[in-house]
Parts: structure tokens; sequence; C-alpha cells
């Protein structure tokens, strides 16, 4: 799809109010070639873009002002998932430069896995080249630089494991 007509379209969804028309949502983002289950809920006010590849499981919710972003990489959520409002999906970072005038380097991207039944809470900020397992459940603010097992629970930032469920 023309990516300026990519860009007009996600414009004129972020003018929709937060959680209406959910279905629509989900549609016109399934229309920009992302892999959205139609049972999934998400906001008008999330953005994905980037070049990436996005599949989003059955009956996940995804909340205001989430941002999915990155480049040359995939970003797989699965089913049941619950993620709170702004939360940062990065898949995307850079090499490092060790000449020339910039630190960042070369762009590269990495895969991000979200189980099924994960819940993500407010704010939190998931790497890229992590994976989340199942039932796991990151607080909010958490960066989560490393893989969360299944059914942990992980916390703060530096993330660290506070239990087990």
């Amino acid at each position: 799809m023309n990516r300026v007509f990519r860009y007009v379209l996600a414009k004129l969804l972020r003018l929709l109010p937060l959680i209406s028309f959910p279905k629509v949502n989900v549609s016109i983002f399934r229309s920009f070639g992302y892999d959205i289950d139609k049972s999934a809920r998400i906001y008008s006010s999330v953005s994905i873009f980037g070049n990436i590849g996005v599949k989003i499981g059955a009956r996940t919710h995804i909340g205001n002002e989430t941002i999915i972003t990155g480049g040359n990489a995939k970003i797989f959520i699965g089913k049941d998932c619950d993620i709170s409002d702004r939360v940062s999906i990065v898949c995307g970072t850079h090499e490092i430069a060790y000449s020339g005038n910039k630190a960042a380097g070369k762009g590269i991207g990495k895969d991000i896995v979200i189980g099924n039944g994960v819940w993500i809470g407010y704010g939190a900020l998931i790497l890229p080249g992590v994976k989340i397992g199942d039932k796991a459940i990151v607080g909010a603010g958490c960066v989560v630089s490393k893989d969360v097992l299944e059914r942990q629970v992980v916390i703060g930032n530096p993330m660290r494991v506070i239990k087990n469920i």
C-alpha cells in the first residue's frame, strides 16, 4: 500500500474517539497488511509503523497510545493478551558505530514474541529481541530488556523477577 496513503489513513484513525469502533480500527490495520485477528480490540490512538511484520492473536486488547514500531523484524503478539495504555513495543535498534560522527551505527531489527495470555502494564517498554512467555505479567513502567519466562511477574528498570505464578 502507498506510504502516503497509509500515513493519511493512520492520522485519520487517530481522530476517532479512543475506543470507538474497535472493529473498524482492526480492519484499517488489516488493510495496511498487518495480520490481526478480527476479534482483537485496538484503540484508535494505537500507532503501528515502520518496516515491520505484525501478527496479533484473537481476543487481544491493545490500549490507548500504545506504539508498535521498529524496522526489519517481526512482532508476534499472542491471543488473549491485555496490553495497557502507552506501552511501547520496539523491535528496531542500532549497532554501535565505533567510527564516524554518530554513536548509532547501522539499523538492525530483532523479532519480539509475546506469548498467549500475557498482561503488560501501563507504560511498559518492550525492547528488541525479547520473548515474553505465556501468561507472564509485566508491571507498569517495566523495561523488558531480556526474556520473561512463562508465568513470571516482572517489574522495574532494570527489570527484575518478583515471583512465578
